[in-house]
C-alpha cells in the first residue's frame, strides 16, 4: 500500500485522512510519498514527492469528484512520468513505488526535507507555467514535470551531500531493489 503523507491543505481538500501516524513512519520505504495541494490560476493541483528520491509527480486541474479515483489517477500519472523520464520501459516496474494500487492518505509526517523539496518544485512548476506557457491549459505537464525531476536535489539520506537528480536517485534505488 502506498503511504501518502498530506500537508494540511491537501488534508482539508481530501477530508478522509488518517489522523494517526503509523508506528513505522520513521522507517521510510520507497513507496512513501509526501503530497501537497496548491493552486495555479485558481485551479487545484497536487504534487506527490517520493520521500527517498524526491521524484515528483504533478497532477494538474484536479476537482473534488476526482478524489474517488485518485488511486488510478496517481498510478496513471506515475506510470506516464516514469515512461517519459525513461526510468521504466513497462508498467509492471511501478510496483516498488506503490506497493499495490491503493493509496493510504495519512496526516503530515512533518518531514522538513521532503516539504522543502515540495516548496521548491511547486515554485518551479508555477514559474514554468507562467513564463513558458502563460496559462495552465496549454502546459505540457509531463514534459515540465520531467524537467523538474532533472533538477539536482541530492538524496534524502545522503550524508556526503552530493548533488544528484530525482531521476538518478530513483534509478539507483530501483537498481538496488529497495
Amino acid at each position: 500500500m502506498t503511504r501518502v503523507y498530506c500537508t494540511k491543505k491537501l488534508k482539508d481538500f481530501i477530508g478522509n485522512v488518517e489522523e494517526t501516524l503509523p508506528d513505522d513512519f520513521n522507517e521510510i520505504k520507497l513507496s512513501d510519498w509526501n503530497a501537497h495541494l496548491f493552486f495555479v490560476e485558481k485551479r487545484k493541483c497536487i504534487v506527490f514527492v517520493n520521500i527517498l528520491t524526491y521524484y515528483s509527480v504533478f497532477i494538474a486541474d484536479i476537482v473534488k469528484k476526482d478524489l474517488k479515483n485518485i488511486d488510478e489517477i496517481f498510478e496513471h500519472r506515475l506510470e506516464e512520468q516514469l515512461l517519459h523520464d525513461r526510468i521504466i520501459y513497462d508498467t509492471k516496474s511501478v510496483v516498488p513505488l506503490t506497493e499495490g494500487s491503493k493509496i493510504r492518505f495519512i496526516k503530515t509526517n512533518n518531514n522538513k526535507k521532503a516539504i522543502g523539496r515540495i516548496n521548491d518544485f511547486v515554485y518551479m512548476f508555477k514559474v514554468h507555467c507562467s513564463v513558458k506557457y502563460g496559462h495552465l491549459k496549454g502546459m505540457d505537464i509531463v514534459y515540465e514535470n520531467g524537467l523538474i525531476n532533472k533538477t539536482p536535489t541530492g538524496q534524502y539520506a545522503d550524508i556526503k551531500k552530493t548533488w544528484t537528480s530525482p531521476i538518478e536517485n530513483l534509478r539507483e534505488k530501483l537498481k538496488l531493489g529497495h
